[in-house]
Formats: C-alpha cells, structure tokens, sequence
C-alpha cells in the first residue's frame, strides 16, 4: 500500500512540475539555511576551540586585579598588585604534585635582526622554564635552557625555523645556526645573543593572509636576562599548568582561594587575586557560541513553517482538483485510511525532495561561506538528520488536514462534483 501510494505521489508530482517546485521552495530555503549557518556555527566553535586548545587546556591563569576598575591607582598600588617571585615559590611548594609547571613571561621590546640584505622582524621575550610546557612550545633542533642560563640571566636564545628561514632563506639548515651569536637591535639598543635552541614556528589564520616575509617571530631569551635589559622585574600575571589528570577548573579555585588568604595583607580592600582556567574558558565559549548558532538556526527555521503551510495550501487545491477521482476511488471500496494515506504520502515526498534539495544547498553555501571565512569546514550531521526528520514531520502536521478533508468526502457528492 505505501509503496503504491508514493507512486501515486510521484506521478502527481511530475504532472505539475512547476507547482511542485514552486510549493518545495518554502522547504529548500528553510533546510538550505539552518545547514548553511549550522555549518559555519559548527566550524567556527571548532576553530576557536582549538585554537584555545592550544594554548593549554591545563593552564591556568593568574593575575591581580583592582575591586573598583574606575578607582585611580599610583605607583605603588601597582606595585602592591604585582606577584612576587616568593609568592610562585610559596604556590608551587602548597600544590606540590599538582602542579607541573609555572611560567612567567616578560617583554623585552621589539627589534629586527639583519643579516646581509635580509631583516628579519622580532619581538624578544623573557621566559621562565614553565614557559615552554604551559604554551606548547615544540623544539625542532637544540636545546632550552639550563638553570644556570635561568640563574644567571645568560645572554642565550631560542628562535623559530620562520626567523632563520626569513634571515638566511629557505635553503638554509636552521641546525647550522645552533652556537651562533645573532645582534638584536631593540630600540637602538643591541643584545648580542648566543642560539642555542630552534622551535616550530606556528602560524594563525590572519597570518596566513599576510605578507610572510614580514611576520615578526619570537625571541625567547631567559627571565633573568630581560629583567636585566629592561631594568623591570615586575610580574604581573603568570600561567600555572595543572598536572595531568587534575581538574584545571577546580584546581583555579583553590588557587585563588589560597592566594587571597596568603597576600590578604597586601591586598587590602583594593585588590583582589583572579585565577581562571582555559578548561572553563574553553566550555564557556563553545556553550555560547552553540546557544548563538541554534538561536539563528531557529530563526532560519521560520522559513521550514512558511514552507510547511505552502505545502498544506497547495494540497488543498490539489484535493479540490481531485475531488471525482477521491470520489471513484471510494465508489470502489477504497477506506477513508488509504485515501488519507494518498494525500499524506504526497505531502511527505515534496517536502523530502524539498528537504534533501535543500541540504545539498545549504553544504554547498555553508562551506563557501567558511572558506572564504578562513576556517575549516566542519559539517553538522546532527542538522542533516534534523532537517530530513523535520522535513518529514512538516509534510505530515501540514498534509493532514487536506488529507483528513479528502478521506471524509462524500462519494456521491464526490463523483457529482464540476
């Protein structure tokens, strides 16, 4: 019965082609728009995350922050904000086992490197030996540093493959540089630095899209050394990395509860110590963006009833059209159950062929759409799925009606019908 039923459908569909299509319109924009914008929603959260991912899913951020933002502070306010190299010692021996790195970072300016008719542009960085662990930092030749280079403030430094590529070109081996001493010119000022280290240099979208010879690179030099160079031993933020299998977000708390307590005299009423983790980050961020993306998804989804009530006018006309062959058929025996089944059926199909019309669209525009956004596709399943059982279900919320009015026809009536 069902299969003679789509039949039935598929030849009133082909004998008005143009009504059809016109009628499916309503449902291939609605599906073509929530795939459209599912798509690009999906992969920007993807992107994002794992962009934040990179960053260190363990790490947790500390920093000092004044209660009042609009509160004017003085010299020595900031310096009662800032931490103390005592206070990550306390930290790291309250959390022993829980913690496995913590990494403090200072900027030393920014600078260019020549080297005969190349430049290449830099930002120098001083860094604690948490430093590398806590933003994923990979060494492709070399060494880091020793803790006598840390102790010490040792004029050595880890570049990138980008920065010897850049200054020596493309055929240049960066392991040859390894022991090499390279002058640094930082606001006039020149660091002659030994290289001991060469790390994968990683690029960001917006950097793909620019001119590649002039990326500036990082210089990492050790903490003690940019102290030296910039006279400025202030810390005002540093990244502790929780330890495998330790919950970053509860492990935050704990922390900020802790150091409030320990620099409660420093703190005053003032300042307050602020402790976040990129896990809790990371979740806050992909929550909101999906709200945002099922939140348009539903709007486009409008479209999907506007089809849907195209779909059950045009089944009306179709009955109305109909009416002596409803009626014959029920002459000859047909139950009020197959007739409703005949009109049902039909409206299923075109919103299925609506609905499967559309999903092909809507991949089509989502992953232009991202391509030319600068991320990369991820298609939604769960919106395919979605869209073909919505489909289905607005052919037949909206397809009932017309068909419940056909099966209740009068046969006579019916058959009498001009």
């Amino acid at each position: 019965m069902i299969k003679e039923n789509c039949k039935l459908a598929i030849i009133s569909i082909k004998a008005n082609k143009m009504r059809a299509f016109l009628t499916m319109l309503g449902i291939i924009i609605g599906v073509c728009a929530v795939i459209a914008i599912m798509t690009v929603g999906n992969s920007m959260t993807a992107d994002v995350k794992k962009q934040l991912e990179s960053y260190g899913v363990q790490n947790i951020t500390l920093y000092m922050n004044p209660i009042d933002y609009n509160a004017e502070l003085s010299e020595a306010d900031y310096q009662a904000m800032a931490l103390k190299p005592e206070t990550l010692h306390k930290l790291s021996e309250k959390f022993d086992g829980r913690i496995s790195a913590i990494s403090v970072e200072a900027q030393a300016g920014s600078g260019t490197v020549i080297k005969d008719s190349n430049k290449a542009n830099v930002d120098i960085n001083g860094v604690s030996a948490g430093y590398f662990k806590a933003n994923n930092i990979k060494l492709i030749n070399g060494n880091t540093f020793t803790e006598f280079d840390y102790s010490q403030g040792k004029n050595t430094a880890i570049v990138s493959n980008k920065f010897v590529e850049q200054l020596y070109g493309e055929n240049f081996k960066p392991e040859n540089l390894l022991g090499n001493e390279i002058e640094v010119n930082v606001n006039d000022e020149y660091m002659h630095l030994t290289v001991i280290g060469i790390y994968e240099f990683k690029q960001e979208g917006s950097m793909m899209r620019g001119n590649n010879k002039n990326i500036s690179t990082t210089i990492y030099i050790p903490l003690k050394n940019a102290w030296n160079f910039t006279h400025d031993e202030t810390i005002f933020d540093a990244t502790v990395v929780a330890a495998e299998g330790e919950d970053a977000a509860a492990l935050s708390t704990e922390i900020k509860e802790y150091l409030t307590t320990l620099l409660s005299s420093s703190l005053g009423d003032k300042f307050m110590v602020d402790a976040y983790s990129n896990q809790s980050m990371i979740e806050e961020n992909t929550k909101t963006m999906n709200q945002m993306t099922m939140a348009i998804s539903m709007i486009a989804a409008i479209a999907l009833i506007v089809g849907g009530i195209g779909v059950m006018n045009i089944m009306t006309v179709s009955i109305t059209e109909r009416t002596r062959e409803i009626g014959t058929r029920k002459a000859l025996g047909a139950p009020d159950s197959m007739i409703m089944l005949q009109f049902i059926s039909e409206a299923i199909i075109i919103c299925l062929i609506g609905g499967v019309i559309g999903i092909v669209l809507g991949l089509v525009l989502g992953n232009v759409a991202v391509h030319f956004m600068g991320y990369t596709p991820h298609i939604s399943f769960a919106s395919i799925y979605l869209s073909v059982g919505f489909s289905m279900a607005i052919g037949v919320f909206f397809g009932y009606s017309p068909a419940k009015h056909a099966a209740n026809m009068n046969p006579i009536d019916a058959l009498r019908y001009e």
